[in-house]
Formats: structure tokens, C-alpha cells, sequence
């Protein structure tokens, strides 16, 4: 793996991370950095994560003059 670097290793670290759930300010504490902007940079969420935050809000069904939406 010639094109590897470390920095590659610390972006990849921070989004499992974040991926499995830890806070980003467990994971700013854990790559060293005194920005949470830094942190956020390497935490890279997966889709599913995405998904899967959206889909903790509950459906709410509003009454619009008769229609229901």
C-alpha cells in the first residue's frame, strides 16, 4: 500500500469512531486537537448513520383544512 499515509489512518480512526456512535468530543480528545471544528473535518458519518438519525424523529400528522399531512 505505497499510497497509505498516517493521515489516512487518522481520518479513518475518527469516522469508525463516530460510526460506532462515540461523540465527537470524545474523539477530538482522543486525536489530540484543540478545535472541535478539526474533529469535525475527519469524522466522516456513513449514510446508514444518516438514515438512521433521521429516522428517530417521530411523524407528527398535521391538519391542513381538512387534508391530513
Amino acid at each position: 500500500m505505497p499510497d497509505l499515509r498516517v493521515h489516512d489512518l487518522r481520518h479513518s480512526f475518527a469516522s469508525f469512531l463516530v460510526n460506532a456512535g462515540r461523540s465527537l468530543y470524545e474523539v477530538q480528545e482522543l486525536l489530540g486537537h484543540a478545535d472541535i471544528r478539526t474533529t469535525s473535518r475527519y469524522a466522516h458519518l456513513s449514510r446508514e448513520r444518516l438514515i438512521a438519525a433521521v429516522e428517530v424523529v417521530p411523524i407528527v400528522e398535521v391538519e391542513i383544512k381538512g387534508a391530513c399531512v
